[in-house]
């Protein structure tokens, strides 16, 4: 899952609204809110059309690279996995190397991980509390 307005993937439940909302939520439709821009919007939980692909399994993102067998050795179950063809995927945000037989959903991009750190960093300076104008300055001497 992803923010549908900013692209991050750090994503929070968020209260029901109504009964509607909290009916729907006993299947698995939850409203959710991301962490970087406040965004609520309504989501699968479950997300059985993401079943089909391969994620990181740490945590969790569909965004991977794939990896050769120059630079990291595999070992054990892994090993195995790739002699029975099972395609090698890199997670760039956690740095692990790991096989799936599943197919990628999404190339990692260095210019959409900026985009949700600019994203983050906006919504960041957009909530901290700005200093009313009417209150005379702590530094400046009373007259």
């Amino acid at each position: 899952m992803e923010c549908p307005n900013c692209g991050s993937r750090f994503l929070r439940p968020s209260r029901p609204r109504d009964l509607r909302e909290k009916l729907r939520s006993w299947l698995f439709v939850m409203p959710v809110r991301c962490d970087h821009c406040r965004t609520r919007f309504i989501t699968d939980m479950l997300g059985l059309a993401y079943l089909r692909f391969a994620k990181c399994p740490k945590c969790e993102r569909m965004d991977l690279n794939k990896w050769t067998g120059e630079t990291f050795q595999p070992s054990g179950r892994t090993k195995w996995k790739i002699a029975l063809g099972a395609k090698r995927f890199r997670c760039e945000y956690c740095r692990l190397n790991f096989s799936s037989f599943r197919r990628r959903r999404e190339i990692f991009s260095f210019s959409r991980w900026r985009k949700i750190e600019a994203a983050r960093l906006a919504a960041a300076s957009s909530i901290q509390p700005e200093a009313p104008a009417d209150n005379p300055s702590p530094d400046l001497p009373n007259d």
